[in-house]
């Protein structure tokens, strides 16, 4: 076989390899997300003031055991397909760390400090150094993660004061309203979207007690409008649904973690929201392995050749 065939097979093996792995990438984090949703709605269910279902006081921290678990292995999968050894240490250090924060409270404080420095480590060697708009939008949504995480768990660990908790929760909510760029121009995404967004006002309008205990118990969202919520949810829920009618498994399960997670004050939340960033900001060629350079992103984000 000549060289020029041999290339040949390489150039077209790695994208199918690339695909099929992407693909399992996807339903890994599909199944972190059914945890995380899991564990939020127990956690909702349990501290609700009224009790339409009961549920036994060891079923949330269990939940949130599990979830945390089930994430940071997700990620540390994750971190251990791709061919970039920088991203690789960065998301080993959210996966790993998340994990042992999870199970014992001593690690706490190293995991405040280890998830958000490998979330930006790998997320920056992946995205690279902007050379357009639609780089630098893809970049600004993930760092607005790390930063949340950042602030979230260095407030609750006790590094940083109280102010940043709330801090961290207006960053994951901008975060999640500027997902609403990867609907693109898909008005079905855009009306879900909406929808989203009117059932947040009308809540927020008509049960303000019920709605900010829901948020905070339930997503641990804390000193921040229920404007700022509701456009998170419009963001978010439009990105999940273009990603569902695209068949863009990285998109809407990223985007359903990021829903479900809530702001990143535990170590197993901000896995979960680290896992989700990395879905919804990167695609499989910048996560898993080199890109193609002729590669550019249109207008809603997502790469065409």
């Amino acid at each position: 076989m000549s060289s020029l065939t041999r290339n040949a097979n390489t150039r077209t093996a790695a994208p199918r390899s690339r695909g099929r792995l992407g693909g399992r990438i996807g339903s890994i984090g599909l199944l972190s997300a059914v945890a995380v949703g899991v564990a939020t709605a127990v956690r909702v269910l349990y501290n609700a003031p009224f009790e339409p279902v009961g549920v036994p006081s060891g079923a949330v921290p269990v939940a949130s055991t599990v979830a945390g678990i089930a994430v940071g292995v997700a990620l540390s999968a994750v971190a251990l397909s791709t061919e970039r050894p920088v991203v690789r240490v960065g998301l080993l250090f959210v996966g790993v760390f998340g994990v042992l924060a999870t199970v014992s409270d001593g690690a706490t404080v190293a995991a405040a400090v280890a998830i958000p420095t490998g979330a930006t480590v790998a997320f920056a060697h992946a995205l690279g150094v902007p050379a357009n708009y639609f780089e630098l939008r893809r970049a600004g949504i993930a760092m607005a993660f790390a930063l949340a995480a950042g602030l979230s768990l260095g407030a609750t660990a006790g590094i940083l004061g109280a102010p940043f908790r709330a801090a961290g929760s207006v960053a994951l909510l901008v975060g999640l309203t500027l997902l609403v760029v990867r609907a693109g121009h898909d008005s079905v995404a855009l009306v879900a979207g909406g929808i989203a967004f009117a059932g947040v006002v009308v809540a927020s309008a008509v049960a303000p007690y019920v709605t900010g205990s829901a948020l905070l118990v339930g997503f641990g969202v804390v000193g921040s409008p229920h404007a700022l919520v509701a456009t998170a949810a419009f963001g978010g829920v439009a990105a999940a649904v273009a990603g569902v009618r695209d068949h863009d498994a990285w998109l809407a399960v990223g985007a359903a973690l990021l829903l479900l997670a809530g702001s990143p004050a535990t170590p197993e939340a901000a896995t979960a929201v680290c896992l989700g960033a990395a879905l919804v900001a990167l695609d499989p060629e910048r996560l898993l392995g080199d890109g193609d350079p002729s590669e550019t992103p249109d207008a809603s984000g997502v790469s065409t050749r």
